[in-house]
């Protein structure tokens, strides 16, 4: 009575189961929507929020500028007198209520010969504009950031935060814009226009910017001197690599860099002021050369997010629990009816086949079940009877073939080298069928004192068929050739073997077979090949030298045995010593790889260029097979791999001469 119980446990637990994981996957993708789109909307808020505070800062530092430029162009004009310069700096304060103060700072003795310093300042304090003229041996302005910078940079510039002890005694930034006098024909500095901006109201707007709770802002010079920076003790007294280097943070670094080059982005980072995790958005304050970041913690942004998740588990889980009574209940009541049912199968699994089944009486499934059993025991006898006889069938054809395979393989040449006595040339070849049996084949022997019959074809189709006709077509070529040894007088042609044995293929041929051929003539004595190519590919020559392998350019001609009539004509090269040809049929260059890529002709004449070093054919031929092998990675052959590998040696060569 187990299993009823089993089945039922089952087909609950796997319906719970998969109920389970669709709705941990629907509360998963729920939370990542709703997480992706807050963390994008409130991404786009901090982004914004930067842009909104920048253009703040920008709106009173950006007309700061045009102040001090104009009254340098006043001065290059010369329209100011001493007195006038005291009434342009009041006024301009009058005027532009953000500038703190204002200096017009001549170079020493630029002014007069007898002042070495004059640079007139007014600036603001609780009295009231105040005036002063800067310059003293306790303050030498000239040696100031904000007076020689831009004097030798030759453009305007913000310095970096100070506090001006001597001047307007405030915590302050200048904007400094050079002018200059003509002086014997040459523009020289005369001295440096100022205007100063109090950074008391710069690190409230800054420390003004809230994002969230524990959400914060800060400000960097262009060096990454902090300006502003919610951690007492950092602004003007830190920079941001310092703080980097202090805590090994190569990201901050990276940030800083960043920044301090005009950089603007969102970033995911950790604030080393709270110790969250969040991003940061920066981006340049362009009149200044600072820049401006904003800090927005990871945990506060996704508050609601993981509040509204807890919600969502909590109903998912009592919603399981629920659907979990009703499919227990269902399952019982689904599997009842199959108990009777297991006992019957039971004993027809172990073997009887007569067994009586249980009648039922439902009209669903189970009874489908019921009466798939009743045909199957009447089935099992007839199937397990065809079984054997079709068992003893192929094992029959598999017997055959081989025996077939073997035939074959036999009536090919197999012993390499095939002359020993021939030294003028070294050969080997090989045939690897795509199935037990196939169509390739290839063929060589002597056709006379001095000539060397070589072939290699393909015929068309696969199996049986295949091998069959490649039997007849390698014996009739043979036997062509054998009987023209007669008229071997003028040398043997090729073109008219194959003719012949194209005519002799084509009659009664109902199948309409056809095969490709490659037969060749080699002259052991002078190295000539005479040759004809039945629509085979071409060979390929390696020469002995250093020149690169070729494609024999043989007469691409019809097929053999496809129609009567079709006339072969002959082609004639010579080979010198150590050149070798290389034949194969399509199988090598149409090999596949899992990726459906073909071996091709190109790997294949980069194969024969790198084995330029082999010192015989046996080896050129085995190592294409590795290679081709090596190159296919497993995929399943699909076509006869057949490869002939002849290297000429001379007709002088040491290793003997089988000439009559």
């Amino acid at each position: 009575m187990h299993l009823p119980r089993g089945l039922s446990f089952r087909l609950a637990a796997s319906i719970l189961s998969a109920t389970a994981v669709v709705f941990v996957l629907i509360t998963a993708v729920t939370y990542q929507m709703a997480r992706e789109a807050l963390l994008n909307g409130a991404n786009d808020n901090l982004k914004n929020l930067t842009r909104a505070t920048v253009n703040r800062i920008e709106s009173v530092l950006a007309p700061v500028l045009r102040v001090p430029r104009g009254v340098a162009y006043e001065m290059e004009e010369g329209t100011l007198s001493e007195a006038g310069m005291w009434q342009r700096e009041r006024r301009v304060l009058d005027d532009n209520a953000e500038i703190y103060g204002m200096a017009i700072a001549f170079e020493p003795f630029g002014r007069s010969k007898s002042q070495e310093y004059f640079a007139p300042y007014t600036y603001r304090s609780p009295l009231g504009p105040m005036q002063t003229n800067l310059g003293g041996p306790a303050y030498r302005y000239q040696y100031m950031d904000w007076y020689q910078i831009p004097r030798e940079l030759g453009h305007p510039i913000w310095s970096e935060p100070y506090y001006d002890q001597g001047g307007g005694n405030a915590l302050m930034a200048t904007c400094s814009v050079p002018f200059y006098h003509m002086v014997e024909g040459k523009r020289q500095v005369a001295g440096v226009v100022t205007a100063d901006v109090s950074l008391q109201w710069l690190k409230r707007l800054v420390d003004s910017v809230m994002v969230l709770n524990t959400g914060y802002a800060f400000l960097l010079t262009s060096t990454g001197t902090y300006v502003t920076h919610p951690a007492e003790g950092v602004p003007f007294n830190e920079t941001i690599f310092s703080r980097a280097e202090e805590h090994n943070d190569a990201n901050l670094r990276s940030i800083g860099q960043d920044m301090i080059r005009g950089g603007s982005r969102l970033v995911e980072t950790t604030s080393l002021h709270t110790g969250k995790r969040g991003f940061l958005c920066y981006a340049p304050l362009p009149s200044t050369g600072w820049s401006l970041a904003v800090f927005a913690p990871r945990d506060e942004l996704l508050a609601e997010v993981n509040r509204l998740s807890l919600v969502t588990g909590g109903l998912s889980a009592g919603g399981f629990l629920i659907l979990a009574i009703i499919v227990i209940s269902l399952s019982r009541t689904i599997i009842s009816p199959l108990r009777r049912l297991a006992g019957a199968a039971r004993a027809v699994a172990e073997g009887d086949l007569a067994a009586p089944l249980p009648e039922v009486r439902t009209h669903d499934e189970v009874r489908e079940l019921a009466d798939s059993f009743a045909h199957m025991q009447g089935s099992l006898a007839t199937y397990i009877k065809d079984l054997t006889v079709a068992t003893a069938s192929r094992e029959r054809m598999e017997s055959e073939l081989r025996i077939a395979h073997d035939i074959q393989m036999g009536i090919l040449p197999k012993l390499f080298p095939p002359f020993p006595d021939c030294g003028e040339f070294d050969l080997h070849a090989t045939l690897n069928p795509a199935r037990e049996v196939g169509g390739d084949f290839y063929d060589f022997f002597r056709a006379g004192e001095d000539w060397f019959c070589f072939v290699i074809g393909d015929v068309s189709g696969k199996g049986v068929p295949a091998a069959f006709y490649m039997a007849v077509a390698k014996t009739l070529i043979k036997a062509v050739a054998e009987s023209t040894k007669k008229d071997l007088a003028a040398g043997p042609d090729p073109g008219s073997i194959m003719t012949r044995a194209s005519n002799d293929l084509a009659q009664d041929n109902e199948s309409c077979m056809f095969v490709t051929i490659f037969c060749a003539m080699l002259n052991m004595r002078t190295g000539e090949v005479r040759s004809a190519c039945a629509g085979h590919n071409p060979p390929l020559l390696l020469p002995a030298g250093t020149g690169p392998a070729q494609w024999l350019p043989v007469p691409r001609q019809p097929v053999a045995g496809a129609m009567e009539g079709v006339e072969y004509s002959t082609a004639s090269f010579t080979m010198a010593p150590g050149d070798t040809l290389l034949l194969y049929t399509d199988g090598v260059t149409e090999a596949m790889n899992p990726a459906q890529e073909l071996y091709g002709e190109e790997r294949l004449s980069h194969f024969a260029e790198s084995k330029r070093g082999f010192v015989n054919a046996r080896a050129m031929v085995e190592e294409l097979e590795r290679d081709v092998t090596a190159f296919a990675n497993g995929a399943e052959q699909s076509d006869d791999i057949t490869i002939l590998a002849l290297r000429y040696l001379g007709a002088n060569h040491d290793a003997g001469n089988c000439r009559a």
